[in-house]
């Protein structure tokens, strides 16, 4: 079978921005283009500015007179224009929808996306049997808001959330739709965030079948150039929104079944496939209102971190840090602010630690950190100084909040379970002393 390189299915009609260039710059182009997204480009290192960073800024209050080398920006997947499909398959994943196809030098030549990839495996593949609604095996949900609902609080949604468009409804019917690009046009005209949304929408909503199958769902958003399908039900209403990565990832799974029967020459690809779909459905690795590890991948990385100490015979030691009275934050000042405190709080502390501990949120307000070649002495100091610096810190409308931590050095005979459960019990043992202190556990399993 011929795989085709990428240099012959990359869109080499790209619009870019220059690094050096202003966020007001890269509205302009997406405003001007009609674009959800923009490629910054640096050289041999290329990123994308997005719908939802532009939000994020205006929320933020950064001037978009501000360089693009002065903001955060998330750097795209690369590849060689003479590689093939089956090296870009390893670079495929569900956050990124674009990989830069780069000239020898690392200068930008062109743009893949997953469906480029996908419809160059074996253009004879037709999913004609596969109806749009086997995605809703599991539900996928989507958040509506009425019309008269002010812009500000639909953007304040939008900053946070997985999510990149709303649907408008009005008495459960769907009126409209409020996606990324409308959001572009919003910000790049400089409206007033006061006007509602009904102002603002895109109208009428072009929704299609939950019988349709996956393959017409791809053509649609292909020839469309949309990002999203809003799917209906025989009775006409919403039952949720699919992307093309999720049209992909169903795609995925049915070539995993295919290409077991093909021949020898497929079986490198067969196992790309299966390992695309475990990930795909594994839960996502980053907690998404603090962008650090969720509890789940610091599980998976807790096992790994505790081999390796095994194998090089080195020091690790777990911290459980919790906010006191964070409830009583929630209740007083809102969630908003209970999630401002969050953000800024784990802002410190990973301003504090080294890039080589592993950070994530436990749940709620508790926080895991795993600290690497370091004993339980040295910990309690590094739990100290991330304690001084908490409370020290003035947050705003909230003023000074206080933590407390518990600390436990970890033996190879570990569990994550045992070792969490050491470092809880320091935890407690803090609070009930009055909190706002460091306690470490001395004692650990023979």
């Amino acid at each position: 079978m011929f795989f085709p390189t990428l240099g012959l299915i990359a869109t080499t009609d790209v619009i870019t921005v220059d690094i050096h260039g202003t966020i007001q710059d890269a509205l302009n182009k997406m405003h001007q283009h009609n674009h959800r997204s923009i490629i910054v480009v640096n050289k041999t290192l290329h990123y994308i500015i997005t719908t939802k960073d532009i939000i994020r800024l205006k929320l933020e209050g950064v001037c978009f007179s501000t360089l693009l080398s002065q903001i955060q920006l998330r750097a795209l997947p690369l590849i060689d224009k003479e590689s093939n499909i089956i090296n870009a398959l390893n670079l495929t994943n569900d956050i990124d929808e674009h990989i830069c196809v780069c000239n020898k030098d690392g200068s930008l030549y062109g743009l893949v996306t997953n469906s480029d990839i996908v419809a160059s495996v074996d253009p004879q593949v037709i999913l004609e049997s596969l109806q749009i609604s086997t995605i809703f095996e599991k539900k996928y949900g989507y958040k509506s808001f009425s019309p008269s609902t002010a812009m500000s609080e639909v953007l304040s949604f939008m900053k946070d959330s997985l999510s990149d468009c709303v649907i408008i409804q009005e008495d459960k019917q769907a009126i409209g739709i409020l996606t990324s690009k409308d959001i572009i046009k919003f910000i790049g005209e400089g409206i007033n965030p006061s006007v509602v949304v009904s102002d603002v929408m895109s109208t009428p909503i072009e929704m299609l079948s939950e019988k349709v199958s996956i393959h017409e769902g791809l053509e649609y958003l292909r020839s469309r150039h949309f990002k999203r399908i809003v799917v209906t039900n025989d009775e006409g209403s919403v039952v949720g929104i699919v992307t093309q990565q999720d049209l992909i990832a169903r795609t995925y799974l049915k070539w995993s079944q295919l290409m077991q029967d093909h021949f020898k020459q497929f079986e490198e690809i067969t196992q790309i496939l299966q390992q695309k779909n475990r990930h795909l459905t594994q839960l996502a690795t980053k907690d998404s209102l603090t962008e650090i590890h969720n509890r789940h991948m610091f599980a998976e990385l807790f096992s790994q971190e505790l081999s390796n100490a095994k194998r090089q015979v080195t020091q690790l030691s777990l911290m459980m840090i919790d906010l006191d009275h964070f409830k009583q934050v929630n209740d007083t000042y809102g969630h908003n602010i209970g999630d401002y405190v969050l953000k800024n709080f784990v802002a410190s502390v990973v301003a504090t630690v080294r890039e080589a501990d592993l950070f994530a949120r436990w749940g709620g307000e508790e926080f895991v950190l795993l600290l690497r070649n370091t004993g339980c002495e040295e910990a309690y100091h590094v739990g100290e100084k991330i304690r001084n610096m908490i409370e020290s810190t003035s947050f705003d409308d909230v003023g000074q909040i206080t933590c407390s931590i518990g600390i436990t050095e970890v033996s190879c005979e570990d569990t994550l379970h045992n070792a969490v459960e050491r470092a809880d019990n320091a935890l407690y043992a803090a609070k009930n002393m009055g909190r706002n202190r460091t306690i470490a556990c001395e004692t650990r399993p023979a």
